[in-house]
């Protein structure tokens, strides 16, 4: 029997340290952008004052050095003749005149020995021996020799030299220091790296004086960050010009900051409305629920057992259910809108609607007065054509005028006006009841408000969400609806809608969709029948 063992997994290798590349790289990357700006500008000047520098002291020795060398080429010719003579210490007295201030002069003479020898006491240079042919062989060209003690260096120049009376041959060489060159050189090289460290730590604060004012945009940018991480979704980043970099960072995180605090107020809003529909639903369930109950609890124990109570009773509760079913489609709708959910886009002329509600209201309540007429005394309605949903737009007008018809009394008339103003097309629903305080006005299109708040819900009453239905269609529609004042007495609700372009208007009055003639519909003495409109309540 063969037993086996699971292997072991192998380990998990240790991460590898850093090397030295990474680990400066890392903490090149922990320096502060400010600070790294600086940096660079500070490295990139020294090093360009250092390169200036150098570039002086090798220019400025250059150029001491070739008047040195000038000198001595100049001088060559007077000391040779000197040599020639043995005069070498005429030389001297005449140096000053050839503006040889310290110098050294070495003859030799072929065949061997040394002549005459002019050199400081100190610093002498070291030169050599030389037969005339060697100095010859250099061509007068000018060379450097170190002094005996290797602490100053000399410029040189050789020559051969013959006496034409003895025959006498020998070479010359005559050398200059380079000690006042080199202490000029000195002094630049001091002066440079003074002037160098004054200039890299004026441009260093200028520099970082700068850099910090530029990065202010960047600072408020930052401190705008902070404050909408902390809930202050207001806040924006000041404008710059949009010719600059800042100026289009500063436009594209203003434009981004707008989107995510209209998308956090739409959420918000959101959860607002879906807060509010449930409470609202429940509120508004909560009295049919409880009245279907109560019957059903009433007649499960018998307490109802007569076939008329028994009728009422289940009557009762129909009426009930019927509400609360219209009560929720409205909720439903109200969802909906409220979703914002794209709707149906065609032309639809308002004075067709209009028409057809006025229509719709004459048989519903024969008793009413209600008239399709135009914006003004003086001109009837005109073709309205805007784009939306038909059927949407239907509701608002037979929910208006539901509202007019059941807040006024009997004999009160009503008013549909259709027409244009501007550019956009109106709709109003005149009543001459008793109108509506300034109170009642401001609060009339929010949800399950009612002005009679005495009024029960059973007798009658609707349930407050017409009018909230009105405001949301519009509103998804991109009109606005407000309530006035009738002149003489009464409320006049007031809807205005975009028009529509000028081409889908011509096409829909070119099918001859125009304004209805109000139809022969019964009024309060008449006969007949008329179709039925069903608004929201």
């Amino acid at each position: 029997m063969t037993t086996t063992f699971p292997s072991e997994a192998p380990a998990t290798p240790a991460p590898r340290a850093p090397g030295l590349v990474e680990r400066t790289r890392l903490r090149w990357e922990a320096i502060p952008l400010r600070a790294r700006l600086v940096g660079i500008m500070v490295v990139l000047l020294a090093a360009g004052l250092a390169l200036t520098g150098f570039a002086s002291q090798y220019v400025l020795k250059d150029y001491l050095v070739g008047k040195v060398d000038k000198q001595l080429e100049q001088s060559l010719q007077p000391v040779g003749a000197s040599a020639v003579n043995n005069d070498l210490r005429r030389v001297s007295d005449r140096a000053q005149s050839w503006g040889l201030a310290e110098f050294a002069i070495k003859v030799c003479y072929d065949g061997g020995g040394i002549g005459d020898d002019v050199s400081p006491q100190s610093s002498a240079p070291a030169l050599v021996e030389m037969t005339s042919d060697q100095a010859n062989s250099t061509e007068a060209e000018v060379f450097s020799v170190s002094s005996e003690d290797g602490a100053v260096t000399w410029r040189a120049v050789a020559s051969g030299w013959k006496n034409d009376l003895t025959g006498q041959t020998g070479s010359v060489q005559i050398a200059l220091p380079l000690d006042d060159v080199d202490d000029a050189v000195n002094r630049l090289r001091i002066l440079i790296v003074i002037f160098g460290l004054l200039v890299t730590a004026m441009f260093a604060s200028l520099g970082w004086l700068a850099i910090r004012r530029s990065f202010k945009p960047l600072t408020e940018v930052e401190e705008t960050a902070a404050a909408i991480a902390a809930g202050d979704l207001s806040r924006r980043v000041p404008e710059h010009p949009a010719s600059t970099e800042v100026g289009r960072l500063t436009t594209s995180l203003n434009g981004m900051l707008a989107q995510i605090e209209s998308a956090f107020r739409s959420r918000e809003a959101s959860e607002q409305r879906t807060r509010r529909f449930a409470a609202d639903a429940s509120h508004e369930l909560r009295t049919p629920l409880a009245s279907i109950r109560g019957f059903a609890e009433l007649y499960r124990q018998g307490a109802v057992s007569e076939p008329e109570d028994v009728a009422r009773t289940m009557s009762r509760i129909e009426d009930e259910s019927r509400r609360m079913g219209t009560l929720v489609e409205d909720l439903l709708l109200l969802a909906r809108l409220d979703e914002q959910r794209p709707a149906r886009s065609e032309p639809v002329d308002l004075a067709v609607l209009a028409g057809d509600a006025v229509h719709d209201a004459r048989g519903l309540a024969p008793d009413r007065q209600v008239r399709l007429v135009g914006l003004s005394d003086k001109q009837g309605p005109e073709p309205a054509v805007v784009t939306g949903d038909d059927n949407r737009l239907r509701q608002v007008v037979a929910n208006l005028l539901a509202n007019a018809v059941r807040h006024t009394p009997s004999g009160s008339p009503i008013e549909v006006a259709v027409g244009k103003w501007e550019n956009v097309a109106v709709l109003e629903v005149r009543d001459h009841g008793e109108g509506l305080t300034p109170e009642h006005a401001a609060k009339v299109f929010e949800r399950f408000y009612r002005v009679d708040a005495s009024r029960a819900r059973h007798q009658g009453g609707g349930s407050g969400l017409g009018l909230s239905i009105v405001a949301a269609v519009i509103s998804s529609h991109h009109g606005r609806v407000g309530v006035t004042s009738t002149a003489g007495g009464g409320a006049t609700f007031r809807v205005e809608l975009p028009l529509a372009t000028t081409a889908v208007a011509s096409e829909v009055e070119a099918l001859d969709l125009d304004t209805p003639d109000e139809p022969d519909v019964p009024d309060a003495d008449g006969t007949g029948t008329a179709p039925s409109a069903k608004p929201s309540s």
